[in-house]
């Protein structure tokens, strides 16, 4: 057991990127969600509220998108899907907003 903690290099929290990535896109999930939500209180039927969570879907997918961009070469699977799954969410979350 001890030789398997030797072999990998650096403390959990530092080795990859993966955690980072995971925390990352949901928060950004949750952050439109709060955003968009937060908008509709603010200002029930009114137009304000469909623009302010089109206006945080955009942002979302394009801080999702950056962070694809800046992820190391070997892309992780799990990464990607935590990225792919938050895509979707925003995507789906935006889509009341615009029909509605």
């Amino acid at each position: 057991m001890s030789e398997a903690n030797n072999s990998e290099i650096g403390d959990p929290i530092d080795r990859p990127s993966i955690y980072r990535t995971l925390l990352i896109a949901f928060v950004i999930w949750s952050a439109h969600f709060t955003v968009s939500y937060a908008g509709v209180l603010i200002f029930p039927d009114d137009d304000i509220a469909r623009i302010i969570a089109i206006v945080a879907g955009l942002i979302a997918i394009a801080v999702l998108l950056v962070q694809v961009r800046t992820l190391p070469a070997p892309r992780s699977s799990l990464a990607l899907g935590a990225l792919g799954l938050a895509g979707a969410g925003i995507i789906c979350g935006t889509i009341p907003a615009i029909v509605g």
